[in-house]
């Protein structure tokens, strides 16, 4: 069954044998929007895997030379900013023949752009004899990497971020001096690139310009948003939708309906995926920015026995894919990013078998495990709840887990990507996980709630430092948690669903006290799925 248990039945949620394997029709289709940008952060110790990475380099010189952006070697440039001596790039006046305009392209991967991100990268020239320029310039049209055809072509990259050195005066950098430039004004999430354009004008061998520039320590820092598992956040503006299912066939193996409120559009969709029993798994899995509706299923007709299945509706494309993944008895919550490469990726968790056996976290990661491999992972032992999310704000979930400490504590252990192995004594074994970020700082935070006079108390360990918080929001008999981030602000709200009156509630970080009706008695919160 999903995680629909209201916060005071803490427990494993029972898996239940179905014999079904049809999956329902769908009838919706939401546009694309918006991802959760993965951070770049290039040293340069490697130019010639930068192709794998998604770099590209295009030389529209006139005339066209023999030089290109390549490894730093000799002495003109080295020691690199940062790393090994020759751990950064370099570009050249052969970029073009006698006296020509040189203008040599170095494009970064693509990326989904909010306002607020910034990017940020060192530059140096031996010296000033031959002045030079660099450009740093912005395309926002996808993935195209349209540099346009001739040396005075920007093409797609229309937009002018960073100009050094313009006027052509002997003030370029001749030590490794850094530029930083945030992104703004934009209409929204928009999917594009940087590029840095070395472009002098009356330069090459016979001309008055252009010497030899080298870059390193390239970063691009997406702006502090939600973090954690996967936002139930189906037409990618950065808020949470509201939305429930419901089973409208009857029986235990009903087919499921989702109804779908999406902030701020007054707009509710509906979409018939799955049946009644089901883990309720939605996340970013085909990488377009918006969720997806999904589902896992322990055991159908037809499968072999123990074995689950991902149902995933990719809203790019409005296509049904198939995931063989992790066996009855598994926890699918724990889905999340776990590869840092933007997109969800299937995942579960395996409770040691009996007292003391390790856990074990499985996911498929997508950028990691190009072959489909699974990727296994051992944290925390029978009786431990997984408290999944990015606690070290890399980009990447890390491994956390709630174990009773004993003398009416719990402890959290967590294995961090960037920060490795620490633990952090916060409330009792019986308080539920609601990981969120919800000091806005890019880490997932420990936070528990707990009931108490009736109501629902929320404790917020903020990762920025300082005292743990509590908040009274909600009613403990009636309402399901449901936080996340309502006002898209990056940071996670405290919300409620009331099963008694199918309305909405929270706590917004800039919008105060908010309500929506959505659903009635006997649905199922769709945002519920990550509470433990």
């Amino acid at each position: 069954m999903p995680w629909v248990t209201n916060f005071l039945e803490k427990s494993r949620c029972a898996k239940v044998t179905f014999l079904s394997l049809t999956i329902f029709s769908f009838c919706l289709a939401f546009g694309v929007n918006r991802i959760n940008a993965q951070a770049i952060d290039e040293g340069f110790e490697n130019v010639a895997g930068l192709p794998a990475a998604g770099w590209l380099s295009v030389n529209h010189s006139s005339p066209l030379g023999t030089s290109n952006w390549s490894q730093c070697s000799g002495t003109a440039i080295p020691p690199a900013q940062g790393g090994t001596s020759n751990s950064c790039i370099l570009v050249n006046f052969n970029s073009t023949t006698g006296t020509g305009t040189i203008s040599n392209w170095l494009v970064a991967p693509n990326v989904t752009f909010n306002n607020g991100d910034t990017v940020s990268f060192y530059t140096r020239t031996p010296n000033n004899s031959f002045p030079d320029r660099l450009q740093l310039r912005l395309s926002t049209n996808g993935a195209s990497t349209n540099v346009g055809t001739t040396a005075t072509d920007v093409g797609d990259f229309s937009t002018l971020l960073v100009d050094i050195n313009p006027t052509y005066t002997p003030t370029y950098p001749t030590t490794w001096t850094q530029f930083t430039v945030t992104i703004s004004g934009l209409s929204g999430p928009t999917s594009g690139r940087v590029a840095f354009r070395y472009f002098v004008e009356n330069g090459g061998p016979n001309g008055t310009n252009s010497n030899i520039i080298g870059v390193d320590t390239f970063s691009y820092t997406p702006a502090a948003g939600p973090t954690g598992p996967a936002t139930v956040d189906f037409n990618g503006d950065g808020k949470t939708d509201f939305a429930v299912t419901r089973n409208i066939g009857g029986g235990p193996t009903g087919q499921l309906r989702w109804f779908i409120n999406l902030n701020g559009t007054g707009t509710t969709n509906a979409a018939d995926w799955g049946v009644n029993g089901d883990d309720l798994t939605p996340g970013d899995f085909d990488g377009d920015g918006n969720a997806d509706i999904a589902v896992w299923r322990p055991f159908s007709s037809g499968q072999p026995s123990g074995n689950a299945f991902f149902y995933i509706l990719q809203s790019g494309t409005n296509t049904l894919r198939t995931e063989d993944f992790g066996q009855m008895g598994d926890d699918p919550s724990v889905i999340g990013d776990y590869d840092g490469d933007g997109t969800t990726d299937v995942a579960v968790f395996r409770e040691g078998a009996t007292s003391g056996d390790p856990s074990i976290w499985y996911y498929r990661g997508s950028m990691n495990n190009p072959s489909g491999n699974i990727t296994f992972f051992q944290w925390g032992s029978s009786g431990d709840f997984p408290a999944p999310g990015d606690y070290d704000g890399d980009g990447k979930n890390d491994f956390v887990i709630q174990r009773n400490n004993g003398g009416g504590q719990a402890i959290f252990w967590k294995n961090l990507t960037t920060d490795g192995v620490s633990t952090q004594v916060f409330g009792t074994p019986t308080d539920v996980i609601v990981p969120g970020d919800y000091d806005g700082d890019g880490k997932t935070d420990i936070a528990v709630i707990r009931g108490g006079g009736g109501t629902i108390h929320w404790f917020v360990l903020p990762s920025t430092g300082g005292a743990f918080t509590e908040t009274i929001f909600g009613a403990s008999a009636t309402d399901f948690p449901t936080q996340g981030d309502y006002d898209g602000d990056g940071k996670t709200d405290f919300g409620v669903w009331r099963q008694t009156d199918g309305n909405f509630w929270y706590l917004g970080s800039t919008s105060g006290t908010q309500s929506i009706q959505l659903g009635a008695n006997g649905d199922t919160p769709v945002n519920n799925y990550n509470t433990h």
